[in-house]
């Protein structure tokens, strides 16, 4: 892959509309990997363990296994040979890994250089001129992991029996509503649906693409229907056999995606399915899904391994550890941080590994969210003063933080785009990163904060001093809670006392979801790609990005959600704007509404950031084969399983 991708393949992943009718070839450069050796590297149709099962007369053969049309996939280096594990682990029971590994199957897809939307599931889409109606041909033959045919009544039930049933979900999901209505699902066939809105909308084959699973694909009816009340009468009791409260319960749990771990009988079109349920296991294991639907390009089919072993361990320093010995074939989060790096890079030769670069699709190392919505309102109007944050934000030596904890990597930079984003804007990047200390008193001076008591503690409008706690994850991202030292001791200089409230992730995204936050701190999505990753730059729905969720919440509903706040009237134009571009069809159009909600930003700076951020690693074994030696990390990128990890293999 082309490290330095222009601005216009960019602007095409932030919207393009792929309009295909067949499955191209998925092709790009890569780099080597690890793991136990397979004896060959011949391959038949199918994996040896496989036909062992249909000589004995366990399992059909592989041509009645495969869709009349199954998905060639192009390996990035070469064709490979069956067998091996991929070992690889994680802290705590973490699902998001297992969905961006192994969930990845949606309708349509990314391809691996993030430049257009390609058919999956769908073996061909199609959306209108004026983007209000989609539609989608299936895989003639295409079968879920347990041998039951996949067909448009399996969308027909995702959609309209659980997501679009208010007695399921009352509220329905977002991504399937535009203007003021959900879609409406028509089944035209047995391989084809089609979806129509209300009212335009450019983005949905983006919303799609992005998600790491997709509800149209992993819900099976044939299966999910004992839980279904008007489908079966003792949908009740088959809920509570399982320890769910009811039947309502049971299908939350499979829309939420929890049952994809939780639940091992659950049939999947994923390339591996798990032995073994997330809650009870110290390994998730997975094993090949004989009816997988895809091909290499000799017609074997995928995957080649064997199957996938998910250590879980309790202390991120295990995992290192496990990684420095060799005993992971690839990882890319957890112990892959700046500070690693140096650990892991000393013992390559004897670990028998290397690296692999991932670019970030981040605003900022290090990102600062002062909750202009929090429940403390002397504070809520402190944190909304423009001048407040701007003096917190030349009270900032980012040079230092910078030296000690990014590597002396980086530059001073805002949560903004990049210069690879078609949307980049150099001012909005560098305003207010210059430090001084005297311009960030002059600035908390104007916002009303002159006044100190004896210990040079600046006094609210109350006439309490001026602190703030920040929430910072203590199981992920280390260095951000390391950089929060250090400007605890900057903002200190200026009257403003801060405190740091670390928590693990699940209590973290409680406290959130809460709002009971008076600031956080994270990196921050949408570096390059904010036209359909805007949540960092206007106030939104969301954990990680909440600033002003109160205000989003008045937003969405029009007012009507009583605990919403009236945002001010820059957020309505923020989104107001962004309404637009959801529904603009043309790519060019988006790009510069989205400008007019960056310049927007830029003019009342809602958030803080420290430094440009740092190009990312991965760590894989040199026997592990197929990887991409370079590509993107993003979260609405679902790497690894854009990648195509069923075309991974394992050789000495």
């Amino acid at each position: 892959m082309d490290a330095n991708l222009s601005r216009r393949q960019l602007l095409r992943a932030g919207g393009a509309l792929a309009l295909v009718a067949a499955v191209p070839a998925c092709s790009s450069s890569g780099s080597g990997a690890g793991g136990p050796t397979p004896a060959s590297a011949t391959n038949g149709p199918e994996a040896p363990s496989l036909k062992a099962l249909v000589d004995a007369g366990q399992l059909p053969p592989v041509a009645d296994r495969l869709p009349a049309n199954p998905l060639v996939v192009e390996p990035v280096d070469r064709i490979g040979p069956y067998g091996g594990t991929w070992r690889n682990g994680m802290v705590g029971a973490q699902p998001f890994r297992l969905d961006y590994s192994v969930a990845y199957e949606n309708l349509v897809r990314w391809n691996r250089d993030w430049t257009e939307i390609i058919p999956n599931v769908a073996e061909s889409f199609e959306a209108s001129a004026d983007v209000t109606q989609f539609t989608f041909v299936l895989r003639e033959g295409l079968k879920w992991s347990d041998g039951q045919p996949f067909t448009a009544d399996d969308i027909v039930f995702a959609y309209d029996d659980l997501v679009n049933n208010p007695d399921v979900m009352p509220e329905g999901l977002g991504m399937f509503r535009s203007g003021d209505a959900m879609a409406t699902l028509e089944k035209v066939d047995d391989r084809t649906v089609r979806f129509t809105f209300a009212a335009p909308y450019a983005l949905f084959l983006d919303a799609i693409a992005n998600q790491p699973h997709n509800v149209l694909t992993r819900l099976p009816k044939h299966y999910l229907q004992q839980y279904h009340l008007a489908l079966n009468p003792d949908a009740d009791a088959a809920a509570q056999a399982n320890d769910f409260s009811g039947w309502a319960e049971a299908l939350q749990h499979a829309i939420g995606g929890e049952a994809l771990w939780a639940d091992v009988n659950l049939p999947r079109l994923h390339a591996w399915v798990p032995t073994t349920p997330i809650s009870e296991a110290s390994q998730m294991t997975f094993e090949r899904n004989p009816f997988y639907w895809k091909v290499d390009p000799e017609g074997s089919q995928l995957p080649y391994l064997d199957g996938i072993e998910f250590g879980i361990v309790q202390d991120e320093q295990v995992l290192l550890l496990n990684t420095v010995q060799g005993e992971i074939d690839m990882i890319e989060r957890v112990v892959t941080t700046t500070a690693n790096k140096p650990v892991l890079a000393a013992d390559r030769e004897t670990g028998g590994y290397d690296f692999f670069d991932l670019i970030p699709d981040k605003i900022n190392t290090c990102t600062i969210l002062l909750n202009q919505n929090c429940k403390d309102e002397v504070k809520r109007a402190v944190f909304q003063n423009r001048d407040f944050r701007i003096g917190l934000s030349h009270a900032i030596n980012r040079q230092e933080i910078i030296d000690a904890v990014f590597a002396r990597q980086g530059e001073p930079w805002q949560p903004a785009a990049l210069p690879d984003s078609p949307v980049y804007d150099e001012e909005f990047g560098r305003q207010y990163t210059e430090y001084d200390v005297d311009l960030a008193r002059q600035h908390l001076d104007a916002a009303g904060l002159s006044e100190t008591d004896g210990d040079g503690r600046r006094l609210g409008p109350d006439g309490s001093p001026i602190g703030i706690r920040i929430l910072a994850p203590s199981d992920q991202k280390p260095e951000l809670t390391d950089a929060m030292q250090l400007i605890k001791t900057h903002w200190a200089e200026v009257g403003v006392e801060l405190s740091i409230q670390s928590e693990a992730s699940e209590h973290r995204y409680e406290i959130l979801d809460a709002n009971d936050q008076e600031a956080h701190v994270w990196d921050g999505d949408g570096g390059l790609n904010p036209v359909t990753t805007p949540q960092y730059f206007m106030p939104s729905g969301g954990a990680d990005n909440a600033f002003g969720v109160l205000w989003d919440r008045w937003y969405v509903s029009d007012g009507t959600d009583p605990a919403g706040l009236e945002p001010p009237v820059h957020v309505v134009e923020q989104r107001e704007l962004y309404d637009q571009l959801r529904v603009e069809p043309d790519a060019d159009r988006r790009v510069e509404l989205m400008r007019q909600v960056l310049a927007i930003s830029r003019e009342q700076f809602h958030l803080i950031g420290v430094s440009t951020p740092l190009t990312g690693y991965g760590v894989v074994k040199n026997t592990f084969h197929n990887m991409l030696g370079e590509t993107y990390f993003a979260a609405n990128f679902p790497y690894p399983g854009v990648a195509n990890p069923e075309q991974f293999f394992i050789q000495g």
